[in-house]
């Protein structure tokens, strides 16, 4: 991925210039678009997305509208002010900036663009000031509380392309961050809104095959690819997503909404006070989730190999392990890899730190071990880790 996106803007303009886009996800911006001054006040007056917006890029030459057939100055003479009067609120401060090609039209709109104290510059041109404004709008941010909070869960909000789960992320961690906040359950319908995104994102990924629609499906082929290849999703990975599935659907339902509630004691315990650590439990769990998302893939031809590999490997489990270098582990008194029992040679010692190479793997006849092993292989050693 590219550079961590720590700093949100917003940017009014019908046709935005791939080349800045790029120089901003290089510089550790994200970018939310609109292509008519309508819709972008529209979307500052979401009290969830100016919640998240650092700043704000204004067009000269724009739309009015979505539905117009051509862009007008008179966009920017007629609507910059109610922008600028949500980014100017008393309660919040937005720095703006206005972003244009400074020609082909009457300059006395650009010369009546008002002047803050903050102000570095009353314009930029597109082709010659982009890495200027950049400049100006990581100066005049690095103090927000938006960055500030990103920084501190660097690199999960990259994940996201749309300000939905931006803001609810955003909204999550605000609560969790408050030491009185123990009693919230808004946090679990929200909570289980973001694992739906994981679900999503896994499958866009390679993780997920495309039948995998739902969170109860996503644990199903979590714990297939684990139980077959743990290097692949780890142990901790399977075991937080099961907990917060069940915690974030067990909340996302009061008692009084279902005759046959017994189970639901989330939302009870959690607003009574008896479960003061759950929604916080929960919060690191999906952050754990979250993180390990971004090992996965985002070049088209690594996302292919990795869906290939698994496909393969569920279809076909055998041949995934015949030749596989791995640890092993030891549970239920048997040496295993994944779902692959191994049976150490005599006077042979074989740890947790011995790197091994499956080979003759087969069917497992031993039948104390292979309901929960059913494959069984021998082995060479490779290395042992000091």
């Amino acid at each position: 991925m590219s550079k961590n996106r720590n700093i949100v803007v917003f940017w009014i303009d019908e046709a935005p210039r791939e080349d800045f886009l790029t120089r901003l996800r290089d510089a550790g911006i994200q970018a939310f678009t609109a292509d008519n001054y309508v819709d972008g006040v529209l979307w500052l007056s979401n009290p969830k997305n100016i919640e998240i917006c650092d700043a704000v890029i204004l067009d000269v030459n724009c739309k009015i509208r979505h539905s117009d057939e051509h862009e007008s100055t008179d966009s920017f003479r007629d609507y910059a002010y109610r922008v600028l009067s949500r980014c100017e609120e008393d309660d919040k401060h937005i720095p703006w900036f206005v972003f244009t090609t400074g020609s082909g039209y009457d300059e006395s709109l650009l010369n009546a663009i008002p002047q803050r104290e903050w102000t570095r510059r009353r314009f930029y041109r597109k082709d010659t000031d982009q890495q200027q404004l950049i400049n100006d709008i990581r100066e005049l941010t690095k103090h927000s509380g938006n960055v500030a909070l990103r920084d501190r869960y660097d690199g999960i909000f990259e994940l996201f392309e749309d300000e939905g789960n931006t803001a609810r992320l955003y909204d999550i961690i605000k609560k969790m961050e408050d030491p009185q906040n123990t009693t919230d359950t808004t946090v679990f319908n929200a909570m289980r809104k973001l694992m739906a995104f994981a679900v999503s994102y896994g499958r866009e990924h390679g993780l997920f095959s495309e039948d995998v629609d739902s969170i109860r499906a996503a644990e199903k082929r979590l714990a297939d690819i684990y139980e077959l290849a743990p290097q692949i999703v780890p142990s901790y990975i399977l075991t937080n997503f099961r907990s917060l599935s069940d915690t974030v659907n067990n909340g996302s339902h009061s008692r009084l909404e279902e005759e046959e509630a017994g189970s639901l004691a989330v939302d009870a315990d959690v607003l009574s006070g008896r479960a003061p650590y759950l929604a916080r439990t929960a919060f690191y769990q999906l952050m754990t989730l979250l993180n390990w998302l971004r090992r996965l893939p985002v070049d088209p031809s690594k996302i292919d190999t990795l869906r290939e590999r698994i496909d393969a490997m569920l279809d076909n489990p055998v041949e995934m392990y015949e030749g596989c270098e791995c640890y092993l582990q030891f549970d239920n008194g048997v040496w295993h890899y994944g779902r692959c029992a191994v049976r150490p040679r005599p006077g042979h010692t074989v740890t947790g730190q011995t790197l091994i190479r499956l080979k003759n793997v087969q069917p497992n006849k031993n039948y104390l071990t292979k309901k929960l092993y059913p494959f069984f292989a021998q082995y060479d050693v490779v290395m042992t880790r000091l």
